[in-house]
């Protein structure tokens, strides 16, 4: 299993910086910029929303949060609706501060949408990797009481981990790339046209994008092909809808 993990991982930086390469050769992006969606990203949703989180959730000292068991809907409207507000409204509050420092591009948004959402992928998808790669040293070690270390149902679900689930990771961690620019699209074509129908459309896209994943958490949908082909789907006809809406010939 290791070694499917070690793949995705190694899949996943190229990807990353095959993206970046490619965006600064062909649309000239500005690295600056990339670097502050990248910081944008953190600042909002791993410091700023994570603090709203630990005020409103409770979350246990083993990880378990009481709202997730006893109103698994209200936990996922929840969860959905902070992560969109977090980070569109730090989308919003970036490009309106650039566009004080100088006109904006489209390549800006380019540039925002690959920081925000390459710290993302490293750092959610990277970070689960790392952990599973971890959890599978422990396993395969020849000193039994490590993997007797871990929580009963943290064991339970790596033993039960398929090699193409670590591969459906890394397919997850790339749509969600993909989202996050097409997201920053939206919030730059706001901010530029001064058009907030464009905004409010963002926010209700994040929303809805991180749907089927939080109906997963909370056990509503077990089937992870099922979520990931509904993100798939759903990216498509963003793409699409995003080109035919922002972007008209």
């Amino acid at each position: 299993m290791k070694i499917h993990v070690i793949t995705t991982m190694i899949a996943l930086v190229v990807f990353l910086i095959a993206a970046i390469w490619f965006s600064k050769k062909k649309y000239k992006i500005n690295l600056s910029v990339l670097g502050l969606g990248a910081v944008a990203f953190f600042v909002s949703s791993q410091v700023l929303e994570k603090i709203v989180h630990l005020l409103v959730l409770h979350p246990q000292k083993d990880g378990t949060v009481p709202l997730m068991t006893e109103n698994p809907l209200l936990y996922v409207v929840y969860g959905v609706c902070m992560a969109a507000l977090f980070e569109e409204t730090a989308r919003l509050v970036f490009f309106k501060w650039l566009e004080k420092k100088r006109a904006l591009e489209d390549s800006d948004a380019l540039a925002y949408g690959l920081g925000h959402g390459g710290l993302e992928l490293l750092y959610l998808g990277m970070g689960s990797l790392i952990s599973l790669l971890i959890l599978f040293s422990l396993l395969e070690s020849s000193n039994p009481d490590l993997a007797n270390l871990l929580p009963k149902n943290t064991l339970e679900t790596v033993q039960s981990l398929s090699g193409w689930q670590v591969y459906l990771l890394g397919v997850e961690r790339v749509l969600a790339l993909v989202m996050q620019i097409g997201l920053s699209f939206w919030v730059y074509q706001a901010v530029r046209q001064k058009n907030w129908i464009y905004l409010v459309t963002a926010y209700g896209l994040h929303a809805f994008f991180d749907l089927a994943p939080s109906l997963s958490q909370v056990g509503w949908i077990s089937n992870p092909l099922l979520v990931e082909g509904l993100l798939a789907v759903e990216v498509v006809l963003f793409v699409y809808f995003t080109k035919t809406i922002l972007y008209k010939k």
